[in-house]
């Protein structure tokens, strides 16, 4: 995939806002791809999210975080669910594996490497903890990235992976009780 062929994306302040269903949801579903797609499959989490939109679903915002860090928090406070899609290293992982953290474990940033990106993340939670409008919800899946380095676009172990990251975004997605289009 080149930068030219592809249509326009969200920037990192960009917000696809759809509106929720009818008394199902307190707040809107927040979806955060987080990386920096120059960096190969750090990227993964945003090429993930825009994927995940496609058809939009009613009720959740999907938005491109990048490297926004400790910045996201207006983004994050208030909400009634946040599933975060980034790449990730675990101790045992191997590359393409996908990992999925709840709740607390994200909060605290357990279970993962955190990147520079991940820590202001980590962050941005606690201060909406902090202010009194953190998220009911959070859920973290990630994905055990094969290579990051400088370049656009995802490897292709990765990329042969996005469909089955994408797949369990959406399980997450139906725990929390939303409409997910195509999905039972």
């Amino acid at each position: 995939m080149t930068a030219s062929a592809a249509p326009r994306e969200p920037t990192s302040v960009d917000v696809l806002r759809q509106p929720p269903p009818d008394g199902e949801l307190e707040a809107p579903v927040l979806v955060l791809g987080i990386g920096n797609e120059l960096l190969g499959d750090d990227g993964v989490g945003v090429v993930a999210a825009r994927q995940l939109q496609q058809p939009a679903i009613p009720g959740v915002d999907v938005l491109d975080g990048g490297t926004l860090g400790l910045m996201l928090m207006p983004y994050l406070a208030g909400r009634h669910a946040v599933l975060i899609i980034d790449a990730v290293s675990t101790e045992h992982g191997r590359p393409g594996d996908v990992v999925v953290l709840a709740d607390g474990d994200v909060r605290r940033g357990h279970g993962v490497r955190a990147t520079a990106h991940d820590i202001g993340l980590v962050d941005a939670l606690a201060a909406t903890e902090l202010a009194g409008c953190a998220p009911r919800h959070v859920a973290l899946v990630g994905i055990v990235p094969e290579s990051i380095t400088d370049r656009w676009g995802l490897s292709a172990l990765i990329d042969s992976r996005l469909d089955v990251l994408v797949a369990v975004a959406r399980s997450v997605l139906t725990t929390w009780k939303v409409k997910v289009p195509g999905h039972a």
